[in-house]
């Protein structure tokens, strides 16, 4: 029994130098393949976070927080994550759904229909989970309304209610009938946050808080509540952004306008680092029952988006083969995230510029992970 023991430790002590010294391979690799990329890169800063197979994680940092500061960016620091906020509600979402608190396929239209103004929301009598989480509601974004984005620079520290957000699109006409086509909404969300909220009696942050990131283990996601962030990297938007040119946050640290406006759309301030981390554990069944992962990934066809939509994952073929993910956008910030299945690593990276001219790198990122993936079959 001893001499099995022992030959149980030397084994495993034995692969974990072997994968500790693929991973150093990893990150050696990475750090060039990111200098090269640099280089030209116009953008103030970047984060870039992998976790490897065995979990691991390794944060790569390159150029400024903040320039005007010379504020280095760091592993620590936090950027606006836009829409892979979706990423955390889906996990709360499937959780509830385990729980059979949720129906993907049932009406919410009973449930929420004490809400006198809900049936003014396009296709309402006929919206479900499913149709929220996979964007097939046909409901308009209200985020691109005129009106809103009028709306939300009067009063820059006004506290947005989700109906607020909603009434945006009351009454409008619904782009499609629901289930017939794809298009993204950041409504739709806000729509399945509400429906959760009531259905907890919670917040859907204080959700989050206990179902992904007490979860998840997760130290660095705060919610999108205010004007004001601790270790926030500045955002550089266009100067002829016209939502809002130049800085995203004052000298004195303060945003142009009350970013709580995103809600359920987004609403999260994150790390690399964690969503990275978050990623890895969604895709590989870790953060709700995994028999529920077979409707997690079951997708419609995206449209110009490519590839296709589940509940909260975007899901592509590559050239690096099958990715899941999500994408987001906030002014001043760009997140991407993504997952390699056949080879069970995740990677993050942002960038704390919304600018075009300078937001070029972008294109360049997702070669990172053939540069991984070549790494782990040396």
């Amino acid at each position: 029994m001893k001499k099995l023991l022992f030959t149980f430790c030397f084994l495993f002590t034995i692969l974990s130098i072997a994968q500790q010294s693929k991973n150093e391979k990893i990150i050696t690799a990475v750090n060039e393949k990111l200098d090269e990329i640099w280089k030209e890169s116009k953008a103030p800063g970047l984060s870039l976070s992998v976790v490897f197979p065995d979990g691991n994680v390794e944060t790569f940092t390159r150029g400024f927080a903040n320039i005007e500061k010379g504020i280095k960016m760091s592993p620590v620091t936090k950027m606006l994550g836009g829409s892979t906020g979706k990423v955390f509600y889906s996990v709360v979402a499937l959780q509830l759904i385990e729980e059979g608190k949720l129906k993907l396929d049932e009406p919410i239209f009973k449930t929420m229909s004490n809400y006198p103004w809900f049936s003014k929301i396009p296709n309402a009598k006929q919206l479900t989970v499913r149709s929220l989480m996979r964007h097939e509601t046909g409901i308009p974004r209200y985020v691109f309304k005129e009106q809103f984005q009028a709306d939300v620079l009067k009063d820059v520290d006004k506290v947005w209610k989700p109906k607020e957000l909603l009434s945006y699109v009351f009454d409008d006409d619904p782009l499609f009938k629901v289930g017939e086509e794809f298009a993204y909404s950041d409504t739709n969300y806000i729509i399945l946050c509400m429906l959760i909220e009531k259905v907890t009696g919670n917040s859907i942050y204080d959700e989050v808080q206990k179902r992904v990131l007490n979860k998840a283990g997760l130290k660095n996601v705060v919610p999108q509540t205010g004007r004001s962030y601790k270790n926030i990297a500045q955002g550089y938007c266009a100067d002829d952004d016209e939502f809002f040119p130049g800085l995203q946050f004052d000298k004195n640290g303060k945003s142009n306008y009350n970013l709580q406006f995103e809600w359920a759309g987004g609403g999260l301030v994150i790390t690399t680092h964690d969503l990275a981390v978050l990623g890895k554990k969604i895709y590989e069944g870790e953060m709700f029952d995994s028999s529920l992962l077979g409707e997690y990934f079951k997708g419609i066809d995206a449209g110009r988006l490519g590839g296709q939509w589940g509940l909260g994952v975007h899901i592509r073929k590559t050239p690096f083969g099958t990715i899941y993910g999500h994408s987001g956008f906030m002014p001043g910030y760009i997140t991407n995230m993504f997952y390699f299945p056949d080879h069970k690593f995740s990677m993050c990276y942002q960038i704390n510029t919304s600018d075009k001219a300078r937001s070029s790198v972008m294109r360049k990122l997702p070669s990172i992970g053939k540069t991984i993936i070549d790494t782990l079959k040396e």
